[in-house]
């Protein structure tokens, strides 16, 4: 499924100038420019800018995964899993999730980011409403469905667990413009200069899970997150920590290969490619010896988003939708050279289930 913009006649200015922004730094900037993990391989999406004609296409926008969070629930005892999916549903569709594809939000608890349990979330064809029936299996139980257009979550659900799938405000925030007239020299903007989040009034696609925190193995158990996207038995897309692979792998064969990399074979894997490859970007853009390098690579992989069960503290601990994971990576991967992209938190997330706010097209 392809979803393509080329131009921009008859849309209303305040989209169009959503839509010019997204396909402009989508287009020239690698470095955290597709957000969290926006389109970061070739076989997910792509964008050019040729001869000042702008293009951005979604090559498998619903299994393109954009963030993953793991924070404490406000239920009593309980966490939330959630991903999202499919970036700037509102202007750049589809509206829907791939029918008979899995969508695993995956738990390690013995440390070795091997799935020790894993939530599977699959949906069936859309109606002429673009409405999807879903299920969510724990494991091969199922323990909760419900129809995308449920605004209040899951219609259904056994072992506490709570579930939401749909349209939802995309949660992320981050001075895409200000970053490329800064970091890149591309543009007349800075960082600081006129903070702009052009991810408010974007829309993507949510699986939100609220479980037992005894499923996971009971408070203060340690934990690792990822979320991985399936299609004819084949991984499509997976993602952990924000950015990683957006950040970290500058070619087209290592973003692909990333992406369907078992995470605990990412240290390793074609002999340490991945792991020289963050040591590359820390000691060319943040002057970090070997060393430090190495020390940070052996951190951030394998991608896996690490979490103390009922914990509330913020990022590296789990991530909430309003932790600011990019004024962190920008301090780490620069080494403390740029601070802050001058954006903060959203004001529609929720304080109750599903978190993430109500979408803002219907």
């Amino acid at each position: 499924m392809v979803s393509r913009v080329s131009a921009l006649p008859g849309i209303r200015p305040g989209i169009a100038i959503i839509i010019a922004a997204l396909i402009l730094t989508l287009g020239i900037a690698p470095l955290l420019a597709s957000g969290a993990d926006h389109l970061d391989a070739p076989s997910l999406g792509s964008a050019s800018n040729v001869n000042d004609q702008l293009s951005v296409s979604k090559v498998r926008g619903p299994l393109d995964i954009n963030d993953v969070y793991a924070f404490d629930g406000t239920l009593g005892s309980t966490t939330v899993l959630a991903m999202t999916v499919n970036p700037a549903v509102n202007v750049l569709g589809p509206r829907t999730f791939q029918a008979g594809a899995e969508y695993h939000l995956n738990v390690d608890w013995s440390g070795d980011a091997v799935a020790d349990l894993r939530y599977t979330v699959s949906f069936g064809e859309p109606d002429a409403r673009d409405i999807q029936h879903y299920t969510v299996k724990l494991g091969e139980r199922a323990v909760a469905s419900g129809f995308t257009d449920d605004a209040k979550g899951t219609s259904q659900s056994r072992d506490g667990v709570r579930a939401f799938a749909g349209v939802r405000s995309d949660p992320f925030f981050f001075d895409l413009l200000g970053f490329l007239g800064s970091v890149r020299g591309q543009g007349t903007d800075c960082l600081g200069c006129n903070p702009t989040d052009f991810f408010a009034g974007l829309d993507t696609l949510a699986i939100v899970l609220e479980v037992p925190n005894a499923q996971l193995g009971g408070n203060g158990t340690g934990i690792g997150v990822w979320a991985t996207t399936v299609a004819g038995g084949a991984v499509a897309d997976q993602m952990g920590r924000p950015a990683i692979n957006t950040v970290f792998n500058s070619s087209a064969a290592d973003k692909e290969a990333f992406n369907v990399t078992p995470p605990s074979q990412q240290p390793t894997a074609m002999g340490g490619t991945f792991r020289n490859n963050v040591i590359g970007v820390l000691v060319a853009l943040g002057g970090y010896s070997e060393t430090d390098a190495g020390a940070i690579a052996d951190i951030l992989l394998p991608d896996v988003l690490t979490y103390q069960v009922g914990s509330n503290a913020d990022f590296l601990n789990g991530r909430d939708l309003d932790d600011d994971v990019i004024d962190i990576e920008l301090g780490l991967v620069t080494n403390g050279a740029i601070g802050s992209d001058g954006v903060g938190p959203h004001a529609d997330y929720l304080a109750t289930f599903p978190y993430l706010g109500a979408p803002h097209l219907p």
